[in-house]
């Protein structure tokens, strides 16, 4: 690989890096391509060298932050530990970092309604892996005997859907309000009243609980 070759992934890279920053910090609207290259330390033709245009960069962007936490909950799935534990580390992996982006981010109303206007078929499509591995989960709960969605007249594929819109309801209604300590505590409590609803056993001694 010649040098020029190696080095296309680093500069891309520090051109989504910059973006992030940039986006987080002033918002889309007011962020231009000669803002981001600014921010990466290289030239704006250097950026389209990589992206098309801002919208094509936001895409992106977008895609490679789904990457990252869909990564991070198959990776929390794989963990040992009970249906409880595993949902609540997938939770945490796919929601925690963009409620930390939202929380963070003066602009996050605006981030969120311009990656639902353009990013709307990446974020379906990492939905539809994120409700395939809960399915799986919840398939294997119901084989190891720690849940049982069919006594509340639930399929594993609906008991998955359903997983999903609470949680993005969660990560969307308030979300930069709470405080990521608060979050993640809505995620746990989210957790332990889904194992309840979908037929398993509640944690006993208030193993999971954490005080309000």
């Amino acid at each position: 690989m010649t040098a020029r070759g190696a080095e296309r992934p680093d500069k891309r890279r520090a051109i989504l890096t910059a973006a992030f920053r940039r986006f987080a910090q002033y918002g889309y609207r007011r962020t231009s391509l000669e803002d981001i290259a600014r921010e990466a330390g290289i030239s704006r033709a250097a950026v389209y060298l990589q992206f098309r245009n801002k919208e094509d960069l936001f895409r992106a962007l977008s895609r490679d932050l789904q990457e990252t936490a869909l990564s991070s909950a198959e990776a929390a799935a794989r963990l040992d530990g009970s249906f409880l534990e595993r949902i609540e580390r997938i939770l945490e992996a796919k929601l925690g970092q963009f409620h930390d982006i939202v929380y963070r981010s003066a602009h996050a109303g605006e981030l969120l309604d311009e990656n639902n206007r353009i990013c709307g078929d990446i974020s379906a499509e990492a939905r539809r892996r994120y409700q395939k591995l809960i399915r799986r989960l919840i398939d294997e709960g119901v084989r190891r005997g720690e849940l049982a969605p069919h006594r509340v007249g639930l399929a594993a594929g609906s008991a998955a859907e359903l997983i999903v819109d609470c949680a993005r309801a969660l990560e969307t209604a308030g979300a930069a309000e709470r405080s990521p300590a608060l979050y993640r505590r809505r995620l746990s409590e989210l957790a332990r009243v889904l194992v309840v609803g979908l037929g398993g056993t509640p944690p006993s001694g208030g193993q999971h609980a954490k005080p309000a």
